[in-house]
């Protein structure tokens, strides 16, 4: 992920707390996503599988059984073969559990809302974001040229509107 789109994650996570209804002062806990080898174990497999097809998405903006969820069927991950060796989809979901919004690590608002038996795979259908986008909810509104989905966080929140 291009530094410039680790920043604007970053002030998106900032303006977080009213949106998900954090207590003032209460901040969710971004964990940032390095691809190095550096830094927890699986964050750097996160980094490089996750986002070659997609924009890696922050752990704590779904809850650990989600990740586990999505995590347990890559074979037809959206309807695509996003297959990885064993050892390596362990990892990336050790990570993504351990910084889930349900975690220590997390961001207790993400998961406000949220019905303890649902396991929502898509960040879209949490609660939360739900909430804080709910201007895109709307017929008509939140398609404009290059947003394609709603699930295009960066043609909105990259600083300049577009989705480079």
């Amino acid at each position: 992920m291009k530094p410039l789109r680790l920043l604007a994650l970053g002030v998106m996570c900032a303006a977080l707390p009213a949106a998900c209804g954090l207590a003032e002062g209460e901040t969710p806990r971004p964990v940032p996503v390095r691809a190095t080898t550096g830094g927890p174990a699986g964050e750097a497999d996160f980094a490089r599988e996750c986002s070659a097809c997609h924009m890696a998405y922050p752990a704590a903006l779904l809850p650990a059984r989600s990740w586990r969820a999505l995590t347990s069927h890559l074979s037809t991950h959206f309807g695509e073969d996003a297959s990885l060796d064993a050892p390596t989809t362990q990892r990336i979901t050790g990570y993504l559990v351990s910084h889930a919004a349900d975690s220590s690590d997390g961001s207790p608002g993400v998961m406000r809302g949220l019905p303890a038996g649902q396991t929502p795979e898509r960040i879209t259908d949490m609660p939360f974001w739900r909430r804080i986008h709910d201007d895109l909810l709307e017929p008509g509104v939140g398609t404009g040229p290059g947003l394609r989905s709603a699930a295009n966080c960066m043609h909105c929140h990259n600083g300049s509107g577009g989705d480079d």
